[in-house]
């Protein structure tokens, strides 16, 4: 669904401007900003990148004109059948100080996630279809084991190795160890049609599902006011389902991740560059 002019104008007054969330207190980091997604949005779109705004970022900006105070993260998705884009990015990703992870379920590319000091973590999902659907693997981290007291220090050394281990690999397996230590998995499960068909959001500067309200109503349900009560992702979202993906499709169907040669080759034409 297009916006009126009148929605338009009605967006535009709950804009807040930039704001310099800077801490001046010595020995203290800048906090990120509020308008971190649009350098990389920007940055998708210079190089033509067909990406879609999604999740979180896209509610706040609809319902707010903004990021949620809590945002953590950019989630922004695409086709997975368009990750070639992607991996034409790297070099120019990496020349603007990005590190890049590259994840794998089952040896299907899901995700991929750009990180730069001062700004908020990107994360590219990459759906599927199967039918009139678009899935994608979902996952998130437990913590440390039961008791937290006697186990949260090697946990946390343990989680420092694999990320330094991760930067340094190829591509992330996360269903083989270390990755799957700790992680519940589920299914992200939308009708297709929210993906095929987008438009450009000219406050936002990026791309949004042309019918976002159906599409926020069925994730959120009254997504025009902030929820009651403490939002749960796992129990709250319309669009997670709580199986794993291989209980739900026949992942044999889907072409595995050929990318490696291209990164390899990108990587080592970039280094000799230097």
């Amino acid at each position: 669904m297009k916006l009126n002019d009148q929605e338009e104008a009605d967006l535009k007054k709950r804009q807040t401007p930039v704001l310099d969330l800077t801490v001046e207190e010595p020995g203290l980091k800048p906090l990120f900003k509020t308008n971190d997604y649009r350098t990389f949005t920007a940055f998708l779109n210079k190089h033509e990148v067909p990406y879609c705004i999604d999740s979180g970022v896209l509610l706040g900006l609809m319902r707010e004109g903004k990021l949620l105070n809590h945002e953590k993260d950019i989630d922004l998705q695409m086709w997975a059948e368009d990750e070639v884009h992607l991996l034409k990015l790297l070099p120019a990703a990496w020349e603007k100080g990005y590190t890049v992870t590259i994840w794998l379920y089952r040896g299907l590319v899901i995700q991929y996630r750009f990180l730069r000091e001062g700004s908020l973590p990107v994360h590219i999902m990459l759906f599927r279809r199967s039918g009139s659907w678009a899935w994608c693997p979902a996952g998130e981290g437990l913590g440390p084991p039961y008791p937290p007291m006697l186990t949260s220090w090697f946990f946390h050394k343990f989680v420092v190795v694999r990320k330094k281990l991760r930067e340094r690999l190829v591509a992330t397996e996360v269903t083989r160890w270390p990755w799957k230590a700790r992680r519940r998995v589920g299914t992200w499960w939308v009708p297709a049609q929210v993906f095929d068909q987008k438009v450009y959001h000219p406050l936002f500067e990026g791309y949004i599902p042309q019918q976002w309200e159906a599409y926020l109503t069925y994730r959120y349900g009254s997504w025009r006011f902030p929820p009651a009560k403490k939002w749960d992702i796992w129990t709250d979202d319309g669009a997670l389902k709580l199986k794993r993906p291989e209980k739900i499709l026949d992942l044999s169907g889907y072409q595995t991740w050929k990318g490696g040669p291209v990164l390899k080759a990108a990587r080592k034409k970039t280094r000799e560059e230097k």
